[in-house]
């Protein structure tokens, strides 16, 4: 044998040494498929958290522009949006939602963040910070799809135009029109992250008429981050707060729910009444 044909006779076993049998590369891709399936409940609860920090960012944000205009305006809240029409033009924000119904520019139109039909807009110029990253909703228009616009709501007890909440009327509950009225700035709600399917106008309205088992859902918070919302406070803080009731985190429509719905002796709704408003004294 010449030494041309031993050094080929050698890479050759030298080959056959170094590939991988059918049997290796099975075992190989088993455990990269286990390893994936450790792995990825991990980066997708990750990714949940991530999208639940950004969402409180947000809210706190909307609640920073929101205190700012009243520094801004005499201590007079920024009016609550409500109506299509423009019966009510000026308030925090402009448009109504609705889920499932195609070419609805509402759904999709930025106009409605922006000044002048918005305004917080120069407050709060980002239009990322008024939709929680975790809200799966989009609209259709003109045969495309795009992201919802929004996804918060401004408590309607905060300068909501008057007589336009038939759930808490001005003559029973308080409807706070300036920031020195609101004696315990802890405990009342601002700015919660709602349900792509009961979100409408600007303002989340709560039935405070009935309670216990009349009790009923009108607006219903997301419940986007592990069955909890994210909700901000006239303070300023902000709280992912837990629902406990199945009947608050049910699966989400493809259409607009019903505005309002029972849901007796519901604690959710019990919760978000204790820090909605006060009864007129």
């Amino acid at each position: 044998m010449n030494q041309e044909s031993h050094s080929s006779g050698r890479r050759r076993e030298q080959e056959a040494i170094e590939a991988f049998t059918l049997i290796e590369l099975l075992v190989v891709i088993a455990i990269i498929a286990i390893l994936a399936a450790l792995l990825l409940p991990a980066l997708s609860r990750a990714k949940g958290e991530a999208q639940a920090v950004k969402c409180l960012s947000n809210i706190r944000q909307l609640n920073i522009a929101w205190i700012a205009y009243s520094g801004d305006n005499g201590d007079r809240l920024v009016p609550g949006a409500w109506g299509p029409d423009g019966q009510y033009p000026g308030g925090w924000i402009f448009g109504v939602l609705q889920m499932g119904v195609k070419n609805d520019i509402d759904n999709t139109n930025l106009n409605n963040l922006i000044a002048p039909l918005a305004l917080l807009w120069s407050l709060a110029p980002n239009p990322q910070i008024y939709k929680c990253p975790a809200d799966p909703s989009m609209g259709q228009f003109n045969g495309a799809t795009y992201p919802r616009v929004r996804s918060v709501s401004l408590n309607a007890r905060m300068n909501l135009p008057e007589d336009s909440d038939t759930v808490a009327p001005d003559a029973l509950f308080m409807n706070f029109r300036k920031l020195s009225q609101i004696q315990r700035p802890s405990n009342f709600l601002t700015f919660v992250d709602e349900r792509a399917d009961t979100i409408d106008d600007g303002s989340f309205s709560i039935d405070m008429i009935h309670t216990g088992a009349s009790a009923n859902h009108v607006n219903v918070p997301a419940s986007y981050h592990n069955l909890s919302g994210n909700v901000c406070f006239v303070d300023n803080h902000v709280e992912r707060h837990k629902w406990v009731d199945p009947r608050t985190t049910f699966p989400l429509s493809t259409t607009q729910l019903v505005w309002s719905f029972p849901s007796p002796n519901n604690p959710d709704i019990a919760w978000l009444q204790q820090h909605f408003t006060l009864p007129v004294q």
